[in-house]
């Protein structure tokens, strides 16, 4: 299931980035860009802070990836690898497709855990920790409640392996980082059009779903 390592994760954390991270995790953009960047000028000190706390995030969700992997490789010491495989990108498809369909109509499955825990809790762990560096930032922020995540780890135990399953993650993180640079650097524009972009993300969202069932049931 290569292509499904490279290929759907990438896509699935572009893709997924705009409508919903941009909407979900933009106070933590506003975070990053209050405490690391302040009055500094030029590009690259602007947007550098911000781009070690998406490679945080990124590694978070890489070592999540690893404890995915490792849990599908031990599923497979009590059945058939290939139908483990299978039935981990078709459960990862089913979710994207349901997710996306639900908060299509205004009901989002995790939308309790994603933004009440992520606003109090997440945030309240950052002020007690106080990471001296942006990037430590997104390693803490990586944990965030997210279904977006959470349907990339279900598709990450498919690959029954702690290396395939972190680098997979790592793409996802990878691929979300461009909305999130751009949220960085167009915030008011981005938010100001976060409908459109939702929309956009949720069509993408279950496109993304009905190819992971494709490519676990092609297999």
């Amino acid at each position: 299931m290569q292509n499904l390592d490279l290929l759907g994760f990438l896509s699935l954390g572009f893709f997924g980035g705009f409508g919903h991270c941009i909407g979900m995790c933009h106070p933590f953009v506003l975070y990053i860009s209050g405490r690391f960047v302040g009055g500094n000028r030029g590009y690259s000190k602007m947007y550098a802070p911000h781009l070690k706390y998406n490679l945080g995030r990124s590694v978070t969700y890489a070592v999540m990836g690893a404890a995915a992997g490792a849990l599908g490789n031990i599923a497979t010491l009590a059945g058939n690898m290939a139908g483990i495989q299978k039935t981990s990108a078709v459960f990862a498809g089913v979710f994207l497709i349901l997710y996306g369909l639900l908060s299509f109509f205004g009901y989002n499955l995790l939308n309790k855990l994603e933004n009440r825990f992520a606003a109090e809790k997440i945030m309240n762990l950052i002020k007690r920790i106080q990471p001296k560096t942006a990037f430590g930032s997104g390693l803490v922020l990586g944990l965030i409640p997210c279904g977006l995540v959470y349907g990339a780890l279900i598709a990450a135990s498919a690959s029954a392996n702690a290396a395939k399953g972190a680098f997979s993650m790592f793409l996802f993180g990878i691929g979300t980082i461009t909305a999130m640079m751009l949220a960085a650097v167009f915030g008011n524009f981005i938010m100001g059009r976060r409908g459109i972009f939702n929309l956009l993300s949720l069509i993408l969202l279950i496109c993304m779903g009905v190819w992971f069932i494709w490519q676990g049931v092609r297999f």
